[in-house]
């Protein structure tokens, strides 16, 4: 882990986020990286953030990543307007399209339930596109409606079987599909991009569409406060999913381990029917205006229906992290997890939650 952490910081020092204009109002930050993560080896990638290039709040960020092991990756998001112009304000409808695409080598499928073994698991390469695009619109200064529509598709090959077998019927609803999102959202967070007070509150429901049969609903709470000092911020989370149907592609299970919900465990470890989960995380700042410190702990647990799940035998992992604001346009984070099975690392944009 102190590894890990050494090179996101010498990297980060030897290349500081480029800014540069780009037309009369637009701004663009960016900063590669190199960093190693325990699951896939060497990631050596680009994270960078531009808006306003035509006057009219529009924002577009970019990751982009080849893995030592012969994978890649890009995630994009192109709004209209910015998120960060759009939080506080009365406004229109207003469009976000977010894009992920790549090959993943050796994604691991650790079957369904909270008893999955964390050895002998299923692998397999997958060449894997998403496109969502998002609408949304104020109903208030704190109150947002949104609507989505999403297809995504995923390739498998190479698949060497495990204990629990990656079947065929999960492969063919994970091949192709379709679906739609109704969200409702609370947002009174002083601010979008790095909150230091308020509460965001989610409210969502999804549906299957084409070639995909299901529906899935959740909640999503977050809390900010800075008790200690006005530049040190302690965030939680609550975060409750509950699915059901007769066709639920792979990746609309709920599910735990990862950048996002607990990351000291690898991608997806856990996938069922239901999901909860606990986050917090304290943000402090470590040197200069740029970089910030985070300590976290997480706890998650799945089950068939959120009911049943209880408070006892829950997974739960810890960590740190150093995150890089460049400029107030993105956040770029390094976190470090340690779980009951090891330790794993992401590195991604934006906070965690």
């Amino acid at each position: 882990m102190k590894k890990a952490l050494l090179v996101i910081l010498a990297l980060s020092l030897a290349f500081p986020a480029s800014a540069f204009r780009l037309g009369p109002t637009g701004v663009v930050n960016a900063v590669p990286y190199v960093i190693y993560n325990s699951t896939y080896g060497l990631y050596y990638g680009v994270i960078g953030k531009g808006k306003d290039f035509s006057g009219r709040q529009e924002s577009l960020t970019l990751a982009a990543w080849l893995i030592s092991n012969g994978g890649n990756g890009a995630n994009f998001i192109l709004s209209l307007p910015d998120d960060d112009y759009r939080h506080g304000k009365m406004f229109g409808l207003a469009f976000d399209l977010t894009g992920a695409m790549g090959r993943t080598i050796s994604e691991r499928y650790y079957g369904l339930g909270s008893a999955t073994p964390g050895a002998g698991y299923t692998t397999a390469d997958n060449v894997h596109n998403k496109l969502t695009f998002q609408f949304s619109r104020a109903l208030s200064t704190t109150v947002l409606a949104e609507a989505d529509f999403y297809v995504a598709a995923n390739d498998f090959s190479n698949i060497i079987q495990g204990a629990d077998p990656l079947t065929p019927q999960l492969q063919a609803a994970a091949r192709n599909y379709s679906g739609g999102s109704l969200k409702l959202t609370l947002d009174k967070r002083d601010q979008s991009l790095d909150p230091h007070a308020g509460v965001y509150l989610i409210g969502n429901m999804d549906f299957g569409l084409s070639s995909a049969d299901y529906v899935k609903g959740g909640l999503d709470f977050r809390a900010y406060h800075t008790p200690f000092a006005p530049d040190q911020v302690l965030a939680a989370r609550l975060m409750l999913q509950q699915a059901g149907g007769s066709k639920i592609p792979l990746y609309e299970y709920p599910f735990l381990g990862g950048k996002d919900t607990m990351r000291g465990y690898t991608m997806n470890r856990w996938r069922d029917l239901a999901s909860a989960l606990v986050n917090v995380e304290y943000r402090f700042p470590l040197i200069w205006r740029w970089f910030q410190a985070v300590v976290f702990y997480e706890a998650g647990k799945v089950g068939d229906r959120l009911a049943s799940l209880g408070l006892d035998n829950w997974a739960g992992d810890h960590g740190l992290g150093l995150h890089l604001n460049l400029g107030g346009n993105v956040i770029v984070r390094g976190d470090l997890g340690r779980g009951a099975e090891g330790d794993n690392v992401y590195f991604f944009y934006n906070q965690a939650f």
